[in-house]
């Protein structure tokens, strides 16, 4: 029988503050390293964002939604954004297997174009960035492969991205964004439509470089 996970625990706000932090501090130190994105890398960062937290289930912290018999709170949870699905639980590992393997095409891509301790000196290039961010992103909520804390591993991913190509991590990992910008490309990135994230993340970017100065 499936034990539903929804909410954060009382009280383990502060604990999940620091965890983002540390996992952040963590990220940045890998980034010059530019090592290939992997799935088994974000299960490992959901684990750190609820380290020493209490979940209804100790290995709802990550594991994926699939029909794994060693996790049988996970087989056929099945989780919603809205009105949206995500992806059925039964397909999430052969999802999950797609988006690793479309996320190490795309930095190898722009890897050559941004070599290890470059960052983007063209628009274009910022751009390429940007977008690579939204993907990421995107694509993640889109599966939806945990029981919950699925946004804040996409957030992480959108990071891991911008500090891969030396940019400041932009996007707030909790809590969620305010505003309903960030509500609406969540939307579509469920329907894998990215463009209205890199849009937003663009503007987030540039927010936080103002913030800077």
């Amino acid at each position: 029988m499936v034990v539903p996970w929804s909410d954060d625990p009382p009280g383990s706000s502060g604990q999940i503050l620091s965890n983002v932090r540390s996992l952040l501090t963590n990220l940045a130190a890998d980034s010059s390293k530019r090592k290939p994105p992997t799935v088994a890398a974000a299960q490992e960062w959901h684990r750190k964002l609820y380290d020493g937290v209490t979940l209804p289930v100790p290995y709802y912290a990550g594991e994926i939604r699939d029909s794994d018999p060693r996790f049988p709170e996970l087989d056929g949870y099945e989780v919603r954004v809205g009105p949206l699905r995500g992806v059925p639980s039964a397909l999430v590992p052969q999802e999950l297997a797609n988006f690793e393997a479309s996320a190490q095409r795309a930095t190898a891509r722009l890897d050559g174009v941004l070599p290890a301790g470059d960052k983007p000196g063209r628009a274009s290039e910022l751009q390429a960035v940007v977008n690579l961010c939204a993907l990421l992103h995107g694509e993640w909520v889109r599966i939806h492969p945990f029981a919950n804390g699925n946004g804040r591993t996409a957030r992480a991913w959108a990071n891991w991205a911008a500090m891969r190509y030396r940019l400041p991590p932009f996007v707030v990992v909790k809590s969620r964004p305010d505003g309903d910008a960030y509500a609406l490309a969540g939307y579509a990135g469920m329907r894998g439509q990215h463009q209205v994230a890199a849009a937003i993340f663009h503007q987030m970017l540039n927010r936080y470089l103002r913030s800077l100065r």
